[in-house]
């Protein structure tokens, strides 16, 4: 489903995205977050490509509501401004994914893939802003410090299936780059989640981030 209060935009990425790849099926489209919403609930769509600012509704309140009535919707937010204060809101929130508005539509569809898979991204100018945000909050150890502890709660090879996890590999992925099956990639991030306390990938990104993984 597409959420954006740019009609041209709207249409032109449904299009080109249906005619890439016939996997790909556009169900509905909103022109603002209330609509985006209340059309989510109605649709229940595997994912949501939603923009942060639009009348009536932005994105980031939306997306709140999107995510408390339909959990099972996955949402990329879409922007034309790298501001951190939505890629806060927008990761808090559940996003799993957040992208710029100016990258090619190859992209746009390896994202939905990669999200409807399983995997989180983010832009690389938005990840290091997310990297400058976490290693400069007062009080917070030094990246070093924090990743040595990690070190400790993981075993060399789970360590090793975080950092692909995090980086937004799937299952699949970090089963064939690590040579295991994808029963055994699913233990280890099982095993990941409880020694580390995580709930879902998205927060695997930030806790990555935050403790010097990359």
């Amino acid at each position: 489903m597409l959420v954006d209060d740019q009609k041209l935009f709207r249409e032109s990425l449904s299009s080109v995205l249906e005619i890439r790849n016939s996997n790909i099926k556009i169900v509905g489209q909103a022109c603002n977050g209330e609509e985006g919403w209340q059309m989510a609930v109605r649709l229940r769509p595997d994912i949501i490509l939603m923009d942060v600012r639009m009348p009536v509704m932005d994105g980031v309140e939306s997306a709140r509501l999107v995510r408390a009535d339909c959990p099972e919707s996955k949402i990329i937010m879409l922007t034309t401004f790298s501001d951190d204060e939505y890629v806060f809101e927008a990761l808090k929130l559940g996003a799993v994914g957040y992208l710029l508005k100016d990258i090619q539509p190859a992209e746009v569809e390896t994202a939905i893939l990669t999200v409807y898979n399983g995997g989180v991204l983010m832009a690389s100018d938005i990840a290091a802003k997310l990297v400058h945000k976490l290693t400069n909050i007062p009080g917070t150890p030094e990246p070093q410090l924090q990743q040595s502890k990690v070190q400790e709660l993981l075993t060399p090879r789970e360590l090793d299936v975080f950092r692909l996890l995090a980086s937004g590999h799937d299952n699949k992925e970090i089963a064939e780059k690590l040579f295991l099956t994808e029963g055994t990639v699913r233990n280890h991030v099982s095993n990941i989640y409880s020694k580390l306390n995580l709930r879902d990938r998205v927060q695997a990104v930030k806790y990555a981030i935050a403790h010097g993984l990359f």
